[in-house]
């Protein structure tokens, strides 16, 4: 993932919303500072964070993610979103824990 592209696309639509970096950490519930990691590309938000962004930006996640991802990689991405719009926020947060704890152990190896 290409996590500047992402980070301007964040931006972009940001300010077309006419939110300052502030306001628009503020309604993520994230820090400012950590708003601002992600949109200079130096943090990649966690899915679920993510989420957050696009539904405050009020756009889709495909147009944050416009030229970071493969067609393919976007097709699995919308049929795990798929899987988990139907689970309680519990059950959400324990799969994308259990993701993480994958991801961690497998760039261990």
């Amino acid at each position: 993932m290409d996590s500047k592209a992402l980070g301007a696309n964040i931006r972009k639509y940001r300010v077309q919303k006419g939110l300052t970096q502030d306001e628009a950490a503020e309604k993520c519930s994230l820090s400012t500072n950590y708003f601002r990691q992600i949109e200079f590309g130096n943090k990649v938000p966690r899915l679920e964070t993510f989420l957050r962004i696009a539904e405050t930006l009020e756009v889709s996640t495909e147009l944050l993610l416009s030229g970071n991802v493969s067609w393919t990689t976007q097709i699995r991405s919308n049929e795990l979103y798929i899987k988990l719009e139907d689970l309680e926020e519990s059950q959400k947060r324990f799969v994308l824990e259990t993701v993480d704890a994958l991801i961690e152990g497998l760039k261990k190896m």
